[in-house]
């Protein structure tokens, strides 16, 4: 039981980042209502604050 807690761990990690990343988009259409297509991601207005240090 120990190695599936374990491997579930790995997995975990590793799928951490690819979901942060964002949804693939084309357009912002795509994306949620409060989201924008910016090189092919969606992404929050914050989220694009804060990728380019833009917050005061």
């Amino acid at each position: 039981m120990n190695i599936l807690g374990l491997l579930l761990l790995v997995l975990l990690a590793i799928a951490a980042p690819l979901v942060e990343a964002g949804r693939s988009c084309h357009t912002s259409e795509q994306c949620d209502y409060v989201e924008t297509c910016y090189e092919g991601h969606c992404y929050t207005i914050d989220e694009l604050f804060e990728k380019y240090n833009l917050k005061k």
